[in-house]
């Protein structure tokens, strides 16, 4: 359709955009390594960049199956996490084909092209737009679309961040009375593209306006529902011998999951080793405050309801647990569903400060490498917890926080932790699970250091 031939000269733009970023990213890593950081040319120039240039449609098709192509409306920090994403993929990629191969390659100038493919594909990228975007504008040759459903204007802001777009509005829902209107409209303003966003016509006339559209070479288009839209991902199933629409409720798998997993492993194997004098400092002040072991483990329940034990620096006497059932019993008479405690005389002064500042979850991090746990994700809980949970709300949403490996931290952990209300935690977890993805996990770290400097709601 023309829509999409006017949309060519600018995919193809792009790609060549990112061929350039991808040479100039092997360009900049050779020169660092060999000429700068270790000037002795022992490997050719032309050899890498003739593997360079084999490896181009690869590289391509990489950031084709993470990004894509035709995702022009793209925010400026998904396209950071996407980018990101795509540039491990691929050097994970390399590094299996240099072991496969037995190739003698530098593996520091791997890493070094690996961090100038995200800084040069981004900037690249956000030159590509500036440059496309003042030309279209310049020119006036912007695809001309026409929103029309109820309450369409909160959609503006994202179908207006696709620079080729002219977006025209009309906020009411799609009738028999104003079927003429739209035609004469959209052939005065030149529409190219109708998305409507509701509608209540009769199927044979919705059918004759496609028929129309078709006619005039004007795609039409019908945006899903918001419950469609908060599940990851929509598809069609023709098993049954008619296409009906599948929502894939839980977005965390196949390759996503895969890179969660290996951003888990790196991540919690670079802090152990950095915070391993911490450790030793942690360790040495429970020793000389109070007797009993340094490291304390607990059993909670985890991915697929199995059952594990979580790892933390011991921040109470020794043989607490010996208070815990009265606790647990007064706790629940008074809070529901999760033993929240402000005040507990169990806790040793050690113990009160690495609380204060989450230091006693460190050791988790062991229970990531372990595959138990993840950096990021629902809070693990007790299997009492579990049963008070089915007391107290009679429904199956929670067992979604079963559904994926908990975390040492979540968005229950940077949005008040014990401040929080037991329906607001729970609502917090499962809506973690239903809109999960690697973008949201780096979000919730980052509030994470923030959380933590600030102790909102950590005792």
């Amino acid at each position: 359709m023309f829509t999409k031939n006017k949309n060519l000269p600018f995919i193809f733009t792009l790609i060549l955009t990112d061929c350039i970023a991808f040479i100039f990213s092997f360009i900049v890593a050779f020169c660092f390594r060999f000429d700068i950081l270790h000037p002795v040319h022992i490997y050719s120039f032309y050899k890498y960049l003739t593997l360079s240039i084999c490896l181009l449609p690869v590289w391509i098709l990489f950031l084709n199956f993470f990004i894509g192509y035709k995702l022009f409306y793209i925010s400026s920090f998904d396209l950071f996490i996407k980018t990101v994403k795509t540039t491990i993929s691929f050097t994970i990629f390399i590094l299996a084909l240099i072991f496969i191969i037995k190739s003698d390659t530098s593996r520091l100038l791997v890493v070094f092209i690996t961090i100038n493919l995200i800084f040069f594909t981004l900037t690249f990228r956000y030159l590509f737009k500036k440059v496309i975007a003042y030309i279209v504008y310049k020119l006036d040759i912007r695809n001309n679309l026409l929103i029309i459903g109820k309450n369409v204007r909160k959609y503006k802001k994202v179908f207006s961040n696709n620079y080729i777009n002219k977006v025209f509005y009309y906020p009411y829902p799609l009738e028999t009375k104003n079927i003429e209107s739209l035609k004469s409209a959209s052939v005065r303003k030149s529409i190219k593209e109708i998305i409507i966003v509701n509608y209540s016509i009769k199927d044979e006339e919705f059918l004759s306006l496609c028929d129309w559209a078709q006619t005039n070479e004007i795609a039409i288009k019908i945006l899903p529902t918001e419950a469609q839209m908060t599940k990851d991902k929509i598809i069609l199933d023709d098993t049954l011998g008619i296409p009906i629409i599948l929502l894939i409720t839980n977005p965390v798998r196949e390759i996503d999951y895969f890179l969660k997993r290996i951003l888990d492993i790196v991540l919690s194997a670079i802090l152990l080793i950095i915070l391993s004098p911490i450790f030793l400092i942690i360790a040495i002040c429970i020793k000389i405050e109070s007797k009993g072991p340094i490291f304390y483990k607990h059993l909670r329940v985890g991915f697929n309801e199995k059952e594990f034990y979580l790892y933390k620096f011991r921040s109470m006497v020794d043989n607490a647990d010996k208070k815990t059932d009265t606790l647990t019993k007064n706790s629940l008479q008074q809070n529901g569903a999760f033993l929240k405690l402000e005040e507990d005389d169990r806790i040793t002064k050690v113990g009160k400060f690495i609380r204060k500042y989450s230091i006693d979850e460190l050791p988790q991090l062991f229970n990531v490498l372990k595959g138990e746990m993840s950096l990021v994700g629902p809070r693990p809980i007790v299997k009492w917890e579990v049963e008070q949970i089915k007391k107290i709300y009679h429904n199956y949403s929670y067992k979604k926080m079963f559904k994926v490996l908990p975390g040492i931290t979540g968005l229950w952990q940077v949005s008040g932790r014990s401040l929080l209300s037991d329906e607001k935690r729970l609502e917090l977890e499962i809506f973690y699970v239903d809109n999960w993805s690697l973008n949201l996990d780096i979000k919730i770290l980052l509030k994470t250091i923030i959380a933590v400097i600030f102790h909102k709601g950590a005792y």
